[in-house]
Formats: C-alpha cells, structure tokens, sequence
C-alpha cells in the first residue's frame, strides 16, 4: 500500500513539475559547443538556454568549437521548478548570478515569479539592475522630457547600442512610451542588448494590453 502510495506521488509531482532550466552566458570570444545533462547547443552568441532539465544534478561541459579545448567541464545541482542563470569568465570560473523560481501557467507559457541574487562572495558586489545608477537616471530623464515617442526610441535605441543594459531600466524606458506599438518595438530591440534575460517579465506591466506581452513573449520564444 505505501508503495502504490509513494508512486502515487511520485506522479502527481511530474506533473506538477515543469523541470529546471538553466541559462549560460560564456564571456569570452568565439563560438562555444554548450551541453547539459543531454541536450547540446551552439552558437556565437555564446548564450545557451537550456529546458526541461531534471531537478538534481546536472552535468555541463562547454567547449570551443573551433580548437576543441574544453573551457567548462563540471556539473551543477539544479531544484525543480527553478532557472538557474550562471555566467563563465575566460578563465572558465562557472559562478552563479541568480535563481529564479518558475511557474508554469500552460504547456507552452513559463513566468519567473522569484529573482534570487546571490549574496557577495569573499567581498564580490551583488547583483544590480543599473536602474538606479546616475548615469541611467540622466538618461532617463532626457528621454522622459522628449515629446514624441520617435525621439524617444531613437535616444533610447542608441544608449542600447552602446552598453548592456538589465531588465529593469529596459523596464523602466518602457514606461516613458505612450503607444503600446512603441512600447514593443523597444522591447523587441533591447532583448539582445539584456544582460539578464531572466528577468524580462518585468516589463508585463509596463504595457496597456495583455495582447502586446503576447506578442514579446512570442517573439522571445523565437530566438
């Protein structure tokens, strides 16, 4: 009886349970062969986003695709439920930046609902989303005293150009549209320069019309 009892559970809890995610941004040059647990990805992005991963641990390797060196080669304990977001420097040092809890409202539609930063490590600074830094608060300003969203996307879209930029202050420029068409062509645009893609469903509230998250969330999905 407790073993039929404890499959029971078992399988109420698989379908409850949407796997882990894990997202890997590799600062370095040139084009990377990702894999994770049993799924293989490359690019020259370097940013990998892996899917229904099982909770546990997890073994990742990435290599070099043009010399075949292998710059990570470790495994990682990832929770159900939860995207893991992790960076490798050129030196191959695997550090996480955040965990982020996911909930699964359909099949097809995942939202991080927590951000986790993880605390300083031997005097190492946390996380910050840059929406409160000067320079940032400057531009915003400027953008908010432009008249027409025009302006406004062209100030905006150059800043973007120049430097990453968080989820937050994409956020937070977003705001300063009037139309919800503008309000997506930026976030269309600003999704390649984020530094912390996993954070992007902070711009749902920034938009008038349910439809206009649709259609970014549609177009991240296709990337």
């Amino acid at each position: 009886m407790k073993k039929i009892y404890l499959l029971a559970v078992i399988a109420l809890m698989s379908q409850l349970s949407f796997g882990a995610e894990l997202f890997v941004r590799v600062l370095r040059q040139g084009t990377h062969i990702a894999t994770a647990y049993n799924q293989t990805q490359t690019n020259s992005t370097n940013i990998f986003r892996f899917f229904d991963l099982p909770g546990g641990n997890t073994y990742i390797q990435i290599t070099d695709q043009q010399y075949g060196t292998s710059i990570y080669n470790g495994s990682l304990n990832l929770a159900w439920n939860q995207r893991a977001v992790a960076e490798i420097d050129q030196n191959g040092v695997f550090k996480i930046i955040q965990t982020v809890n996911i909930v699964s409202t359909n099949w097809y539609t995942s939202t991080p609902e927590t951000v986790v930063s993880n605390p300083p490590n031997n005097g190492g600074s946390t996380y910050s989303d840059g929406s409160h830094e000067p320079a940032f608060l400057k531009l915003l300003e400027m953008i908010k005293s432009e008249t027409f969203d025009s302006n406004k996307l062209e100030i905006a879209k150059s800043y973007a150009n120049k430097t990453q930029v968080s989820a937050q202050q994409i956020a937070d420029i977003n705001k300063t549209f009037t139309f919800d068409s503008n309000k997506l062509d930026w976030a269309k645009f600003a999704y390649s320069k984020c530094y912390d893609k996993a954070n992007y469903f902070l711009l749902k509230n920034t938009f008038g019309y349910e439809s206009s998250y649709s259609a970014l969330e549609e177009y991240i999905e296709g990337q």
